[in-house]
């Protein structure tokens, strides 16, 4: 790239960053920011290498990457502003950007193995594009980023690492809270990396040509550590450096200072003047815009049902087309495992990532036992690294690809929620509609086998209520392998799939049974609830409502209050549990006037208490009898006996049945 464009670009940045400044006390900007001021030459330097495709994933001091990734200066400012014209129609602000392969997250740490997933998923689909993550120094504290690094390494990624150490984290200077060689980070993982402690855009774009390169040709991961300084604070106002320090810096390491004699003086007076005028009119522009507004259809302030990729679903599904005809009379463990082995027959989209999943061993449960054997390339055995492993899942999903991520236990749900909460939830919604993350993580929950306090919770309910995140439950008296199928192939939001370990032996309900009778609905995401009467049975006086195994409890002590108390009950068992879904229950409700929810996990704060809180809030032409059963406010032991004392079970659904009859 020629010294003119160089300086273009540098000042593109630096004059976008210094109106920011200026205008932010004026009120017109939400939010935050964080400047890239004396940073301009990496992003520069970086970028100007990158082709069509290639993908970058920046942080909160984004917007120098932004701009030199070619975009719109107007729409940036308008982003700011929180104008329906910004980037992502104001629903992103300042750090949280996305326009075209260009996206931007204000948690540090997590956008790594995300960025890493991504360009994983380029070489699968060998389009040749790689990825440039960018990190901070301050990033390097994050144990998440080491997770990627290595994953990335084994599986060489063709990802480049780009660090720029600006030296301070915020207020904090580097050497109090960063122990040992930044360059040794990487190089413990096999990751070849340069540092470079210059703020010279041409010596910057000549190492960044090599990297790039290097990467691109070698389809493995690099690091550039860019030694650099900020001249602003960390955001707007927070910057605790003496002012003769920064005047130092200022005087000593500005890019466009150090460029600058390569031209002639007017050939910079003309740069500067036409990029001081683009960005005053941009800001003005921007400033005319359009706020949105909740009304009007302009802005969605929840997210709905995700259309299917193959159509919408509102009724019963059959098994999607090529995968196959479905067996019967088989247990919920072989019913999924012949799902897993439908979908990535079916479709090359379909990955399994996730710890022991090769044959012979075939994960932990034997859910994906068999499928290494007949797909040996899209079974992936990872480290024990969960929130990386989520995240690269993430990563390929955004980029096209249908990953199925494995949590081996439940109580694991704990390591990922960064990166599902903060990352992978928002990300469709937040990037203005651009983006869908076709995630599926499942994972086996529960107690009853003896396991102890760290691997028998059920703690799902640690993520209903997350806008944007699917939470479905597998059920016996369904076909856990539609289920499955309709959350891979279907369901374009990412979803945690809930498999209580207790169910996996059990015979999968067949339309045959003689004892019950099972009558479908479907939510408008297409996952069923059904409901579950004995044949013949006198109107039922009580609603039995639960989910997973504790749906197999409920049965239980549904035969025995009707054959020994003559109470009758109906049972409805849902599998969609976030979004919340609760027509089925009210309408089994306003029949009996009575509710008894189970659970497994803790009382306090559950799924069951919204159930009975949205009960509570519909009009009845009578008084309801309501009431919970879950497991006891502590840790589940290993001892068989306290076990049970602790979790649900028949004997106490009984109990609290007889007491609401």
């Amino acid at each position: 790239m020629e010294a003119k464009a160089l300086y273009r670009w540098m000042c593109r940045i630096r004059f976008f960053e210094e109106l920011v400044l200026e205008k932010f006390p004026s009120g017109v900007f939400v939010g935050t920011t964080h400047t890239y001021l004396g940073q301009e030459a990496n992003a520069v330097g970086v970028i100007a290498h990158l082709q069509a495709g290639d993908i970058v994933f920046s942080n909160h001091r984004g917007h120098g990457h932004f701009l030199a990734y070619g975009g719109d200066p107007r729409a940036l400012f308008a982003e700011l502003m929180g104008k329906r014209s910004g980037i992502c129609g104001g629903r992103g602000g300042s750090q949280h950007l996305h326009w075209r392969t260009f996206y931007s997250n204000g948690v540090q740490g997590g956008i790594v193995p995300i960025a890493s997933g991504m360009a994983l998923a380029e070489k699968i689909k060998q389009s040749g594009a790689i990825a440039v993550a960018f990190l901070g120094d301050g990033t390097l504290g994050e144990g998440v980023i080491y997770e990627a690094f290595n994953i990335a390494s084994k599986w060489r990624i063709p990802v480049l690492y780009v660090l720029e150490n600006n030296r301070i984290a915020q207020t904090t200077p580097i050497e109090l809270t960063l122990a040992g060689s930044i360059p040794d980070r990487f190089r413990a993982f096999g990751i070849a990396c340069e540092e470079l402690d210059s703020s010279d855009v041409v010596e910057i774009y000549e190492v960044a040509g090599r990297w790039v390169k290097e990467v691109r040709e070698s389809q493995s991961p690099r690091a550039l550590i860019l030694h650099t300084y900020r001249f602003g604070p960390h955001s707007k106002g927070d910057d605790t450096r003496p002012a003769e320090e920064i005047a130092r810096i200022k005087a000593a390491f500005d890019p466009l200072k150090i460029h600058a004699p390569r031209l002639s003086p007017k050939e910079r007076e003309e740069i500067e003047a036409e990029e001081r005028e683009r960005i005053r009119q941009a800001f003005e522009v921007a400033l005319k815009d359009e706020y949105p507004t909740p009304e009007g259809g302009e802005v969605s302030l929840t997210l709905g049902p995700s259309p299917g990729r193959r159509g919408e679903v509102d009724s019963p599904l059959p098994l999607a087309e090529g995968l196959g005809v479905r067996e019967q009379s088989s247990t919920v463990l072989q019913s999924l495992n012949r799902a897993l082995h439908q979908a990535l027959a079916a479709d090359e989209r379909v990955y399994l990532l996730g710890q022991d999943l090769l044959d012979p061993y075939g994960g932990a449960f034997k859910v994906t036992q068999g499928c290494s054997t007949k797909f040996p390339n899209r079974v992936l055995p990872t480290p024990i690294s969960e929130a990386a492993l989520v995240g690269v899942a993430a990563g390929m999903a955004l980029r096209g690809l249908l990953p199925v991520a494995e949590i081996m236990f439940g109580d694991f749900l704990t390591l990922i929620a960064d990166q599902v909460i903060n990352h992978i939830a928002k990300f469709r919604w937040m990037y203005n509609e651009a983006v869908k993350v076709p995630l599926v993580i499942r994972t086996p929950v529960g107690g009853g086998r003896g396991y102890g306090p760290t691997h028998s919770q059920s703690l799902e309910k640690l993520y209903l209520g997350v806008p944007g995140l699917h939470v479905v439950a597998v059920t016996h008296f369904g076909e856990p392998d539609r289920l499955l199928l309709q959350a891979l192939f279907h369901d374009e939001q990412p979803l945690i799939f809930i498999e209580h370990k207790s169910l996996y032996p059990l015979r999968v309900y067949e339309e045959t049974d003689q004892e019950f009778e099972r009558e479908t609905n479907w939510t408008s995401l297409g996952y069923p609830v059904y409901t579950l009467r004995l044949r013949n049975a006198p109107e039922p006086s009580l609603t039995l409502i639960a989910y997973s195994y504790t749906a197999e409890l409920a049965r239980q002590a549904l035969l025995q209050l009707a054959y020994q108390e003559e109470i009758f009950c109906e049972l409805v068992v849902p599998t969609q549990l976030n979004p919340f879904a609760g027509e089925e229950f009210l309408d089994s409700v306003r029949r009996t006037g009575r509710a008894l929810v189970i659970e497994e996990g803790t009382l306090t704060l559950g799924w069951g208490a919204e159930v009975l809180a949205r009960l509570a809030e519909q009009a009845f032409p009578r008084p309801l009898r309501l009431c919970r059963l879950a497991a006891a406010e502590h840790p589940i032991p290993a001892s068989p006996l306290l076990e049970r004392a602790t979790l649900p079970n028949v004997e106490a659904i009984l109990q609290k049945a007889k007491n609401l009859v």
